[in-house]
């Protein structure tokens, strides 16, 4: 009797084992959708005050002083990217961080933001004679601490990430842009001088630091005593960051040794375009899965359907939008930047397309992370790079920009093949698993291709409307038509568990309070 009790009772509490993952997974992904929520929210507010603040400032300071802040601007950004420790991925992996972890951090992050700021008051004694403009040794030295104020961010704010708690974040970003605005405005307003540009940098940067102390009380002291636990990790993120800075810098710089400055600007602003969909949806969602990842930790078979839930939800959202763009590229270009730059269109309708492929597998690094294998997404960074400068540099030479173009794309798409490969390590699966849980977000994309490939060329009417009404007819039947496709085979496949069940229920959701709002108003 005693043994039948007991497997009965194993049984039992399997399945109550069962439910309760069931019950958590949802949990799960509410709290990972809002905090994707969250940070595409600052993004977009962030963004926006950057925006007023250029045109105001363009009014009110010369095109050089724009010109010579971005040198020193960029400059920094490079060593600062090429010697990023990763501290908010590391205080996200591990979960149990105390007092030793956030001091060594503290410690490793202070000697870089030193390192940085050394480097940088170095090269301003160079910048005048180099650029022939004794105000860019100005430049240099002014911005020089902003390196050191972002070093000594408090590690331990990042706990909140870690909690998937997004909205202190926001407020930390939308502080140092609202206070930088401030300041950069009042500035300029008095002084019309480009230390307008730099008081603004140093201001927001300040307010940032301070904010993250005063939100998550903490006296660091310096120490290394976890630095054989955690240097590991952070060593391989910072050799990423330093392999991803010469990704994402280096191609511009060839360009520009092979074809015009205009086409220069065309391949830049248009790549900006272009990536737009995967820079303010697809990766803001992914940093939201990290620490819905790390929380995983322990449960392969958990982190695996997590993964994939991701990847159904980035090709479902951002991946409408990427094509979409190649789409009605010359159309979106004509309208945000107007004439003159049409042959920025070509980087639109190949890189984008690319983009919205490479997005499926955007949650592939956070995947790695998570599972503490940074040195796996370190290696494979390694390869893009002597697999993608090649090709870049020759298709440039040859093709120039058009060359450029279609170089951009192949790299993305060798990315994506690398992280399908990089999927089926990590979890066992097959490697392109996430595209068959994508099939319906690509079935829907296929249905918008063949509206503007067979169809869209027989509505001449709409032709001669404006641009923007163009513009506005041509989004909305694409995405009708992607929609409608989507939860049509969803729902011949039975309306599974999925992200069409999410989205039907928060429009669901959001329909029954409009009808709410509009009762409670007649």
């Amino acid at each position: 009797m005693a043994a039948p009790t007991f497997f009965r009772r194993m049984r039992q509490a399997r399945i109550v084992s069962a439910g309760a993952a069931v019950s958590e997974a949802p949990a799960l992904t509410k709290r990972v959708m809002r905090g994707a929520a969250w940070i595409i929210g600052g993004r977009f507010v962030v963004r926006t005050l950057g925006l007023v603040n250029t045109l105001i400032l363009a009014r009110l300071l010369l095109p050089e002083d724009f010109g010579l802040v971005a040198i020193g601007v960029t400059v920094m950004q490079l060593l600062q990217n090429i010697t990023d420790i990763g501290v908010s991925r590391t205080v996200v992996k591990f979960r149990d961080a105390g007092r030793k972890q956030y001091d060594t951090l503290f410690t490793i992050s202070l000697i870089r933001g030193l390192a940085v700021t050394a480097v940088m008051l170095l090269a301003a004694t160079l910048a005048g004679g180099f650029y022939n403009d004794p105000r860019a040794t100005v430049v240099f030295f002014g911005i020089s601490i902003v390196p050191l104020l972002h070093a000594i961010i408090n590690p331990r704010f990042f706990e909140f990430e870690r909690e998937l708690d997004f909205s202190k974040q926001f407020g930390l970003e939308a502080a140092d842009k609202l206070i930088g605005v401030a300041v950069s405005i009042t500035i300029a307003v008095v002084f019309q001088s480009y230390w307008a540009i730099i008081l603004g940098l140093v201001s927001g940067a300040f307010a940032q630091t301070i904010m993250s102390w005063l939100l998550r009380p903490y006296r660091p002291r310096l120490s290394f005593a976890a630095i054989g636990e955690i240097g590991g990790f952070a060593g391989w993120l910072a050799g990423l960051s330093f392999v991803a800075a010469l990704n994402n810098k280096l191609d511009v710089l060839f360009l520009g040794k092979f074809v015009s400055p205009a086409d220069v600007g065309a391949f830049f602003v248009g790549g900006s375009i272009a990536s737009l969909p995967s820079g303010e949806v697809a990766i803001p969602m992914a940093r939201a899965i990290y620490p819905g990842f790390s929380e995983l930790q322990g449960d392969s078979a958990a982190m695996r359907r997590a993964y994939l839930r991701g990847a159904e939800a980035l090709a479902f959202i951002a991946m409408p939008a990427s094509f979409g763009v190649a789409f009605v590229a010359q159309d979106l270009v004509a309208l945000l930047l107007g004439a003159g730059w049409e042959r920025a269109v070509l980087m639109l309708q190949y890189f984008s397309p690319a983009a919205g492929l490479a997005v499926i597998f955007y949650a592939t690094n956070a995947y790695a992370l998570a599972l503490g294998r940074a040195r796996l997404i370190f290696l494979r960074e390694v390869l893009v790079f002597f697999i993608r400068m090649p090709i870049f540099i020759i298709a440039a030479y040859f093709y120039g920009l058009l060359g450029a173009a279609i170089a951009c794309a192949v790299g993305l798409l060798v990315i994506a093949l690398l992280n399908a490969g990089l999927y089926a390590r990590l979890s066992g699966g097959a490697p392109f698993e996430p595209l068959w849980r994508a099939r319906r977000s690509l079935a829907g994309v296929a249905a918008m291709a063949a509206y503007f490939v067979f169809l869209r060329g027989h509505l001449g009417a709409i032709d001669d409307w404006p641009l923007a009404a163009r513009l506005t007819a041509d989004a909305a039947i694409g995405a009708t038509l992607y929609f409608m496709t989507v939860l049509t085979l969803w729902r011949a496949e039975g309306a599974p568990d999925s992200v069409e069940r999410l989205a039907v229920n928060q429009l669901s959701a959001a329909s029954i309070r409009f009808r709410r709002v509009l009762g409670g108003v007649s």
